[in-house]
């Protein structure tokens, strides 16, 4: 018999509502032995009385999922009681002494979800999704996330699943009537156009990383233009060391702020000049190599002839403003001070304007472990491709098609999902 299992849901302390899960063949047993009454109707909130040892412990809410209508895909129970230490752990305790009456036992890392993808509640894209989702802290993320878990993705692999199927079954009649020309033109069609949507998928996959990871944005200039300080006054805290003295900033100081719902890591440079300073030249070096990292470029000048100095290319997203405007303006250029904020927001509006051409957060694939098995799939159909143009044997491509299938089954977690499972749910709470 599977194991009943429970676990506080949220997060204790105290607050004004603590919630209990319970998961398993025998929730309801439980539920009535702790109450001392019946089952609410599924998916009704009641009020109820957990007893313990003839005394009260508590007033709560319950509510009652019946198996094909829960999270987990069993009977479930949730506990919505008062949400002090005191009644978390006194019912945590009650819970536990009734395991071996009941069967049933604290949920380990990810339990709930583990027994809602074993009863087919859900995909393992949509458990990568709401570990994703556990772990998302902007807008962008949570998005991306979302859209994993609500079955966005998982949608799209059962076109591609569809396909498949279509080009086994052409193969299979193939095998059955190989004395007659059924033609190779419909099929090699078939594959072409499912090549296309996964390699837009892959190429999709590009846009992710910096949803994840953030986007780099470099500050540049020359010495003393005023960067550390633009920099403090994005970051609102002081990150970077000011001075009068020009050379100042020799390492590269980051500073992590969202932006539109998206991670922008602004990076604070060493002034770009010619130094005989070893370790200002270093500090340039360092520079001029993160760049290549960066999706974006602030350019800050005293004057326009600055931009020939910096030798720095400015591209065609990058942009340029007058340094230290608040003390005057004779260039082209917008003006912005970090020092009193002039233009700052203003430039901020520009940045939000411009960071969407570097992410891509509507339904895409956001894991590597699915674009490894997408790639997989391309490498697979672009040698069946060629296999089918070379004449090779209707039996033998058949089953290369039935590879394509076994992919997908892997990226769906319907085989070969125990290892990933493991990984995915060590990052999961115990409530989860």
């Amino acid at each position: 018999m599977k194991d009943t299992i429970f676990a506080l849901s949220t997060v204790p302390g105290l607050s004004a509502i603590s919630v209990f899960r319970i998961s398993g063949p025998n929730a309801f047993l439980v539920l009535k032995k702790i109450t001392k009454a019946k089952v609410p109707e599924n998916r009704l909130a009641s009020l109820r009385r957990i007893f313990w040892e003839g005394e009260i412990i508590d007033k709560c809410i319950v509510i009652a999922f019946n198996r094909n209508e829960s999270y987990s895909g069993e009977k479930t129970v949730e506990i919505h009681c008062h949400g002090s230490i005191a009644i978390i752990n006194k019912l945590a305790s009650i819970l536990t002494q009734c395991g071996s009456e009941l069967n049933i036992r604290p949920a380990e890392e990810g339990e709930f979800t583990r027994q809602a993808f074993y009863n087919g509640k859900m995909d393992l894209i949509q458990v990568e999704g709401l570990s994703d989702l556990l772990r998302a802290e902007t807008e962008a993320q949570r998005k991306i996330s979302f859209d994993s878990l609500d079955g966005v993705i998982s949608k799209k692999v059962e076109v591609w699943k569809s396909k498949i199927m279509s080009i086994l079954a052409f193969l299979e009649a193939d095998i059955d009537f190989n004395d007659q020309d059924l033609g190779d033109v419909g099929v090699l069609s078939m594959i072409s156009d499912l090549l296309e949507l996964l390699k837009k998928e892959l190429d999709n996959f590009k846009g992710v990383r910096p949803i994840k990871e953030g986007l780099n944005i470099a500050i540049i200039g020359p010495p003393n233009v005023g960067k550390s300080t633009l920099i403090n006054h994005l970051s609102k805290r002081d990150v970077s060391l000011t001075s009068r003295i020009a050379g100042t900033t020799r390492d590269i100081i980051e500073s992590k702020v969202q932006i539109n719902g998206v991670f922008v890591t602004f990076l604070d440079s060493a002034g770009l000049r010619e130094t005989n300073d070893i370790i200002e030249k270093k500090g340039i070096t360092s520079l001029k190599k993160r760049l290549k990292e960066v999706v974006l470029k602030i350019f800050l000048v005293n004057k326009e002839s600055d931009l020939k100095t910096i030798g720095v290319k400015v591209g065609s997203d990058d942009l340029i403003f007058k340094a230290k405007a608040d003390r005057g303006n004779n260039t082209r250029f917008k003006g912005i001070s970090g020092k009193t904020g002039l233009g700052v927001k203003e430039a901020i509006g520009l940045i939000e304007r411009k960071l969407p051409k570097f992410y891509i957060s509507d339904g895409v694939i956001a894991t590597y472990r699915q674009k490894s098995k997408i790639n997989n799939l391309v490498i697979l159909l672009s040698d069946l491709t060629f296999n089918i143009k070379e004449g090779l044997d209707a039996e033998l491509l058949a089953e290369k098609a039935r590879g394509c299938l076994k992919i997908i089954e892997e990226l769906t977690g319907r085989i070969d999902t125990e290892e990933v499972l493991g990984i995915i749910f060590k990052s999961f709470c115990i409530g989860k």
